[in-house]
């Protein structure tokens, strides 16, 4: 076995995270490989400090805790505060779930120090591992978010397509009157004198909905002052790929040279960036402002739902990190 197998494993992943990156960008596996070369290296440091460094040991033990307790508190506080709010939906309960989990491996790892064992120190390490790499994962994404989520409209759009989301009642939930809002500024940040986009509002009727999202948006910009001639409605989706892809064959051929621009949450921008190379659909993803409190349920959502989109290889990548953990554990 090598010397130092934790940092061979690191610069294994780091390289493979380089040329990842050379490839078709925006794919997540990126910051997968970068995230395992970072828990793999972690694992070498803690590994070796302990005994050679004691000092350094405690300022990174001390360190990791406080951000484990800061991102489990920040989870649990925003998923109570946004239960009480807007009810038991199935996203503000799983924001509460992951702040538990998280202080969950923080009192295992209390019980350890106070009862000792080699065999329960062992599974520690390979859960500390886990969860410090799914947390390490999740900031990075967290921080692909609020970056994409932030993107500008091109020059000289032709069409706007907004995304769909709830209703309230029979008129646009605040989610979706963002969306509507930053369309309609798109539209005015032409000028007077530049040619007026065409507006496509695409989203179905979902079961617990009384009209179609698509008519409640028309509804919301003609009373906006846009005309019907430049409303297009697609109300066939249920879902974000199929928004992009009715939308895509509503706008196909129908002005010469057309630049798009898809506007959705600031929060569904990545995402929507993914699937719009998926389904092959050439638009230009904007985010649209969303509350404070309910960002980080929505980016905890938005998160789990791009590990799905690409669950194959991403979970075949992360389950790598039973290779470091193995020698961190086996090897010292």
């Amino acid at each position: 076995m090598p010397e130092y197998p934790e940092y061979l494993a690191a610069v294994v992943f780091a390289a493979g995270g380089v040329v990842n990156a050379l490839l078709p960008p925006h794919r997540f596996t990126t910051a997968v490989l970068f995230c395992l070369a970072v828990t793999s290296a972690g694992l070498g440091v803690a590994a070796r400090s302990a005994a050679a460094h004691p000092a350094v040991a405690t300022v990174l033990a001390v360190a990791a805790l406080l951000l484990a307790l800061a991102v489990g508190l920040l989870l649990l506080v925003d998923g109570v505060l946004l239960v009480r709010r807007y009810g038991p939906q199935p996203a503000l309960l799983a924001t509460s779930a992951a702040g538990c989990a998280v202080l969950a491996v923080l009192g295992l790892d209390a019980v350890f120090h106070a009862v000792g064992g080699e065999t329960f120190g062992a599974l520690l390490v390979a859960l500390n591992a886990a969860a410090g790499y799914l947390t390490l994962l999740f900031l990075v994404f967290a921080g692909y978010v609020f970056v994409r989520g932030r993107s500008a409209p091109l020059p000289e759009t032709t069409h706007v397509v907004v995304l769909g989301a709830g209703l309230d009642g029979e008129r646009p939930g605040p989610l979706l009157t963002r969306r509507l809002e930053r369309a309609l500024a798109i539209d005015a940040a032409g000028g007077p004198d530049a040619p007026r986009v065409v507006f496509v509002v695409s989203g179905g009727q979902g079961d617990d909905e009384v009209r179609s999202e698509a008519d409640a948006m028309a509804e919301y910009l003609r009373s906006r002052g846009v005309p019907d001639d430049r409303i297009v409605r697609e109300d066939r989706s249920v879902n974000t790929g199929q928004n992009l892809r009715f939308s895509a064959a509503l706008m196909d051929g129908a002005t010469h040279g057309q630049r798009a621009a898809v506007v959705t949450s600031g929060f569904h921008v990545y995402r929507t960036s993914l699937l719009a190379r998926r389904v092959g659909a050439p638009v230009h993803v904007v985010g649209a402002p969303t509350s404070p409190a309910y960002w980080l349920a929505a980016t905890l959502r938005e998160f789990a739902a791009v590990l799905w989109l690409d669950r194959l290889p991403l979970v075949g990548l992360s389950l790598l990190l039973v290779v470091p953990v193995a020698t961190a554990v086996f090897g010292h």
